[in-house]
C-alpha cells in the first residue's frame, strides 16, 4: 500500500492553509499575520490523506477499510476546500504565545538599589582605604523610610561605589560645635557618637574599641609629632587621650598645643557660621576700609584673609575682598558671582573654602538654586562657575570642604564630588 502524502496544515486563528518547510518552526500567516510555531501543544499539524485501495474483492476487512478511506476522504475534501460564499463555522482566533530562544532572552531586570542620603551635617573625611593610591571618601549616611538610622560608611575615590558600612549604634549623633564627626589616625579611624567615641579599623570599618564619655565629645585632634594618640574634647572638659594602637583612653588634665583654640573674642563668629567652615572666622569689624563694599566675615589661610561681605551703599550684591595677613589694601575685591547681579541672590555667602591659589564659594541665586565659583586668589580672575545639582530642592550647601583636586560640597541629601580644577562633576554620592 502507498504511503500517504501530507497535506497543508492551518492556521489555528483563520484556518487559511500555509506550506510546511523542512527544519523550519516559526511561520507567519499570509492572510491574517498570525505568528504560528509548530512546536506548541496546540501547534497546527499537517493532515494525512490514505491512497487509493486495491481490487474490492479482498474480503470483509478491506471493504471495511475501503468505507473507512471514503469517510475519511469525504472530510480531508470538505478540510481542504477553499473559502466559498457559504459562511464557515471556523475556530475561535487565538494568539499563539512567540517561543523566544532561551539564549534570545535578556537577563531579569537588576533589583534598584537601596536609598541612602548622605548626612549634610558632616563634612567628609578623606583618606586611601583601600590602598589603590586614590583618596577614598568616609562620611555618615542616613537609612530607612525616614532617613533615621544612620551609618559610617566609606565610598571608593575612583567609582563612588561603597567600600563598607557600619551602624552607628544608640541615638542619632548630634553635633555642637563641628562638622568634623572623624579623624583617622594611621589605619584607625576614631569616631564620634552622641556620648562616646569609637575605635573603628580603616580598611574594614570593623568597630574595635569603644570608650564612653562624660558629656557629648566637641573636637579631635591629633598631637603634634604623636602617631598612635587622638586627643578627644569633651563638652563639660572631662577630655580624654585616646591611644589608637592599644584602643585605650585616659585621663587628659592637658590640651595640646596644636589643639588649643583661641581665646574667644567679641570678634568671632557665630557657633553657627563656625559649624560651616573649617577654618579661622571672625567678623569684619577691623577690616581695611573699602568704598562701595562691608565686609562682614574674615576667614584666614594660606597667609590671605579672605572677607564676604556685600555691596554698600546700594543692592546687596555678595562681594568678596582678600588681603595679605596684615596688610591694609587688597590684592582685588569685587563681585563674587561671574554674571549679572540681578541674578544673585542679595546675602553674604557662607560657604566657602581657601587654598595657596584659589577661592571657592558657593552662593544663591534669584531663581533659587546655588552656583559655585572659583576665583584666583591673588587676581580674582574666574576660573570657573557652575551651577550646584539639585540645589534647587531641600537645603543650601552647608560647607566646602577642597582636598587634593577635588571640591566636596554637602547639601541636604548628597555629596557633590567637584574636580577643583575644572568645575566638572564627577559624581554624587547620596540618592533621594
Amino acid at each position: 500500500m502507498a504511503r500517504p502524502r501530507p497535506t497543508s496544515p492551518r492556521c489555528p486563528r483563520c484556518n487559511a492553509p500555509f506550506t510546511l518547510v523542512a527544519e523550519q518552526v516559526l511561520y507567519t500567516c499570509h492572510y491574517c499575520n498570525a505568528t504560528i510555531d509548530t512546536r506548541g501543544e496546540q501547534a497546527p499539524r499537517p493532515l494525512y490523506q490514505a491512497p487509493s485501495t486495491g481490487s474490492p474483492a479482498k474480503g470483509p476487512l478491506i471493504l471495511g477499510f475501503g468505507l473507512a478511506v471514503m469517510l475519511l476522504g469525504v472530510m480531508a475534501a470538505f478540510l481542504a476546500a477553499g473559502p466559498s460564499s457559504e459562511p464557515t463555522a471556523a475556530p475561535p482566533p487565538r494568539t499563539e504565545p512567540f517561543a523566544s530562544p532561551p539564549a534570545a532572552r535578556g537577563a531579569p531586570p537588576a533589583a534598584p538599589k537601596p536609598k541612602f542620603a548622605w548626612d549634610m551635617d558632616n563634612a567628609p573625611t578623606v583618606a586611601d582605604v583601600n590602598g589603590d593610591g586614590t583618596d577614598d571618601i568616609i562620611g555618615t549616611i542616613r537609612r530607612g523610610a525616614s532617613y533615621d538610622r544612620y551609618s559610617t560608611a566609606a565610598f571608593d575615590g575612583k567609582t563612588l561605589e561603597p567600600l563598607w558600612e557600619v551602624p552607628i549604634e544608640g541615638a542619632a549623633p548630634t553635633d555642637l560645635a563641628s562638622r568634623e564627626r572623624y579623624i583617622r589616625q594611621g589605619s584607625r579611624l576614631v569616631r564620634r557618637e552622641s556620648m562616646a567615641v569609637s575605635l573603628m579599623e580603616l580598611q574594614t570599618g570593623k568597630v574595635v574599641g569603644r570608650v564612653a564619655l562624660s558629656d557629648k565629645p566637641d573636637k579631635l585632634c591629633i598631637p603634634q609629632g604623636d602617631t598612635s594618640a587622638v586627643w578627644v574634647s569633651v563638652m563639660d572638659q572631662q577630655n580624654i587621650l585616646l591611644d589608637t594602637a592599644t584602643a585605650t583612653a585616659r585621663p587628659a588634665s592637658q590640651t595640646p598645643p596644636n589643639c588649643q583654640r583661641p581665646e574667644r573674642t567679641r570678634y568671632d563668629c557665630s557657633p553657627a557660621i563656625h559649624r560651616k567652615t573649617h577654618l579661622p572666622c571672625s567678623r569684619a569689624l577691623k577690616a581695611p576700609s573699602i568704598p562701595g563694599f562691608r565686609g562682614e566675615y574674615i576667614y584666614a589661610a594660606h597667609g590671605l584673609e579672605v572677607v564676604l561681605g556685600a555691596r554698600n551703599p546700594g543692592t546687596r550684591v555678595p562681594m568678596a575682598a582678600v588681603f595679605e595677613k596684615g596688610a591694609k589694601e587688597p590684592l582685588w575685591h569685587g563681585a563674587i558671582a561671574d554674571m549679572d547681579t540681578e541674578q544673585v541672590f542679595e546675602t553674604t555667602p557662607d560657604a566657602l573654602d581657601i587654598s595657596e591659589d584659589a577661592v571657592f564659594v558657593a552662593y544663591r541665586l534669584t531663581a533659587g538654586g546655588m552656583h559655585l565659583v572659583r576665583r584666583d586668589a591673588r587676581t580674582g580672575a574666574v576660573a570657573w562657575d557652575v551651577p550646584i545639582p539639585r540645589s534647587k530642592d531641600g537645603s543650601l550647601v552647608t560647607s566646602l570642604r577642597k582636598h587634593g583636586d577635588r571640591l566636596y560640597v554637602p547639601h541636604w541629601m548628597w555629596l557633590d564630588v567637584f574636580d577643583a580644577k575644572t568645575g566638572n562633576v564627577i559624581g554624587t554620592i547620596g540618592t533621594w
